[in-house]
Formats: structure tokens, sequence, C-alpha cells
């Protein structure tokens, strides 16, 4: 069936036009929307709410190189955790990061070439610690 999700008038990538990719973390299948432009890493999950993506929902942004990695929080309503990884899926570090934080220091503890966010929580309840390794498909890649 069609992707019914609400359109969101803030957002200028809608997640019913984005590309989703299976990501695995044990027996967990995360289905996350492939973040691989600037433009969108830049939007990320901003003015959604929580009824916008499941449990197993989230997002996967992709660089086109390893290097240190900051988020922030502007204009996103839900909090999140996020995990830095290595090029392999090695988590780096992570943290659950409040809704509308802009001060924080959510920065990553070395080079990351992909992040990934999930619905606060998620981390601490599957165990996903710094070591984990998430099975990230290999054709995913930054496309500017």
């Amino acid at each position: 069936k069609p992707d019914e999700r609400r359109n969101v008038p803030e957002r200028l990538h809608q997640l019913k036009d984005l590309e989703q990719a299976e990501v695995k973390w044990k027996d967990h299948v995360f289905k996350l929307w492939v973040m691989d432009t600037e433009s969108k890493r830049m939007e990320g999950m901003m003015f959604l709410k929580d009824s916008d993506f499941k449990d197993d929902e989230g997002m996967i942004f992709v660089f086109d190189r390893e290097e240190p990695r900051r988020f922030w929080m502007r204009n996103t309503l839900v909090e999140l955790d996020i995990a830095y990884c290595r090029g392999d899926g090695t988590v780096l570090n992570g943290y659950t990061m409040k809704r509308l934080d802009e001060t924080t220091d959510y920065s990553s503890r070395g080079a990351a070439k992909f992040v990934i966010e999930l619905r606060a929580g998620t981390m601490k309840k599957l165990g996903i610690t710094a070591g984990t390794r998430f099975l990230i498909p290999p054709g995913l890649k930054s496309q500017n």
C-alpha cells in the first residue's frame, strides 16, 4: 500500500518521499530513512511528531567520509537516541538527545561516517552501546 504518512508543511523532504534502508542489529531490523544529501542531513527529524514514525523507524545520515560529527536538536520536537558509527557500522558513542536542545554538546567521540537516530530509549532498551555493530547495507553512499 502507498505510504500514508501525514504531510508536514514545514518539511522540505517528506517521509513518504525518502528512501528507506534496512539496518540490522542482532535480530532487530530498523527501517531507516536515508539522509544522503546535505539538504536531507540538515533537515533530519525536524518538525516530526512521535506519531510520525514507529519504534523500528528512524534515520541514517550518510556522509562521504569518516570525520568528527556534531548534531543538535533545532526544530526537533521529539527526544531521540543518536548513535555515531564508523564506516563498518561500529558505534563510537551515543546519546539520548532532548527535544529542541541547541546547547548540549552531542558530538561524536571519533570519526563517524554514519549517524543513526532512533526513538528515545531504544538504544538503552536493546543494549546498543559503544562497540555495538550495526549491519548497514553496503550500497549506502552520500549523494553530496
